[in-house]
């Protein structure tokens, strides 16, 4: 405390090198960061429309620039600038700022909200932070309300505790406490923002704390450990932390500079340090711890193997249903499954993933069946039995025969040419041939004569048509066909 008088001027020259002193030691505001304009005052000036002031906290605004409001999402346009009363081109980190604004009225706008780089940031309502209690404050218990207060923003907030050590279920006075706290209203607070928290009723302070995470994950564990480090970690190991809590799924740069609030140079210079690009990988835009990734290649082969054992009768798994089984993005999962491919561990054949050398595994009864079901197609030519009758007097189950038929389909040993009717293969490589040696004797050929020419009933006779159609042998011309 500086004692002053200001009839005599004594002790003033003591508070003013007692004011430089205090503002010596607080480091300057980053400029250069991305901007946030928590908003103080919302007001209409006759000529100009909007106006809204704040202290600009960090990064720089200038005129014309567009910008986002949080929490609603909107987008406005800077027309004027003024920084401590006097217009100008910018505002810096640090200045008292009016920015005349065009794209929302003064209803739309409300002190609290902030303005920030649009498509940058997510705003938030739930937040894992750092909170200490006044030593004369009472103790906090887990659920209970809070008046939060953070820059310009106002709104209740519960307490959520995070660990209960031997049952404890509260702050006590004086202790700091890793807890989330769920606001009742969304807004953009980033990591390193402090805030204040007050009793519920009477409203009195009771602490206040630091953010550490404005985008937490919903975890089965609880994060402690993650948090310790964005409480006490350099920027590396923060990201490290981060990049490794998204297992698998990897993290993009747009996403790091949301949830930190690092400009992208920042983060791409970090990233490129020898410590933290052993321990990561860069795959498109996404960064990927490597351990998950040799994690995901376990699950991947674990998937596959699991596969084989469930479907014998199936060649392999797509690359979509095994991507889909294994949780994982495009990018990274092609990544993983091209590794597994050149170590020899997996084999990729069209879309179809499988182990090493395996193919269908087929018991004696299935085997069987297979060639019951080829003879049966293959001795009926173009009258074909219904394939239901044919899978009826199989031995094994409707299944496991079923797979029987789709490996037939697969290996286009049988053609499905509709819904009902399955063709053997060599019956329609003879229509084929049959159909070119026609044509010497006419061109055209109707429904009528293709019946005569291939013994079938008008059953059969469409449906092999519409198939000759589609495979361009024939093409219809009103009621007749043309074969080509």
């Amino acid at each position: 405390m500086v004692a002053v008088s200001s009839l005599t001027g004594a002790g003033l020259d003591e508070l003013r090198q007692a004011l430089t002193k205090a503002a010596a030691e607080i480091p300057a505001r980053n400029s250069s960061a991305l901007f946030r304009l928590p908003v103080d005052r919302v007001f209409s000036m006759k000529g100009f429309g909007v106006v809204v002031t704040g202290t600009l906290v960090s990064g720089t605004i200038h005129k014309e620039d567009e910008l986002e409001v949080f929490p609603t999402g909107r987008r406005v346009r800077v027309r004027g600038i003024q920084v401590h009363g006097q217009g100008a081109e910018k505002a810096l980190a640090g200045q008292r700022t009016a920015l005349n604004l065009a794209g929302m009225t003064t209803q739309e706008m409300t002190r609290g909200m902030v303005l920030a780089p649009p498509s940058t940031f997510q705003a938030a309502s739930r937040l894992d932070v750092s909170l200490t209690l006044l030593p004369a404050a009472k103790p906090l218990k887990d659920r209970a309300r809070v008046h939060l207060h953070a820059y310009t923003f106002e709104t209740i907030a519960t307490v959520v505790l995070f660990s209960q050590k031997s049952g404890q279920k509260q702050v006590s006075p004086g202790e700091t406490a890793i807890v989330q706290l769920r606001l009742t209203e969304p807004t953009l607070l980033l990591p390193g923002d402090r805030f204040i928290v007050r009793q519920f009723s009477p409203v009195v302070t009771i602490g206040g704390g630091v953010v550490l995470d404005a985008s937490p994950l919903f975890r089965r564990q609880g994060p402690e450990a993650f948090l310790q480090t964005l409480a006490e970690g350099d920027a590396q190991s923060i990201l490290g932390a981060r990049i490794a809590r998204r297992g698998h799924a990897g993290i993009t740069i747009a996403e790091l500079i949301a949830e930190t609030g690092w400009p992208r140079q920042f983060i791409e210079s970090h990233l490129s340090a020898p410590v933290l690009s052993a321990g990561v990988a860069r795959i498109g835009d996404r960064v990927v711890h490597l351990p998950a990734i040799e994690e995901l290649k376990v699950l991947i082969s674990d998937l596959v193997g699991g596969f084989h054992k469930k479907n014998p009768l199936v060649a392999g798994i797509s690359k979509e249903e095994l991507r889909d089984q294994a949780r994982a993005s495009s990018e990274v999962f092609s990544d993983a499954l091209d590794a597994l491919v050149r170590a020899g561990k997996l084999e990729v054949a069209a879309e179809i993933v499988h182990l090493p050398g395996r193919g269908v595994v087929m018991k004696d009864d299935e085997a069987e069946s297979q060639k019951i079901i080829e003879r049966a197609f293959a001795s009926a030519g173009l009258k074909v039995p219904a394939l239901k009758d044919v899978l009826a007097g199989l031995k094994v189950d409707k299944a496991r025969a079923q797979k029987i038929v789709t490996l037939l389909l697969r290996d286009k040993v049988l053609v499905k040419i509709s819904e009902d009717l399955v063709f053997h293969r060599d019956a329609l490589l003879a229509l084929r041939q049959r159909m070119s040696s026609e044509k010497t004797k006419s061109p055209k050929i109707d429904v009528a004569r293709f019946k005569d020419i291939t013994g079938v009933t008008r059953k059969y006779a469409i449906p092999l048509l519409e198939y000759l159609d589609r495979e361009h042998v024939t093409r219809r011309v009103g009621d007749e066909r043309v074969i080509l």
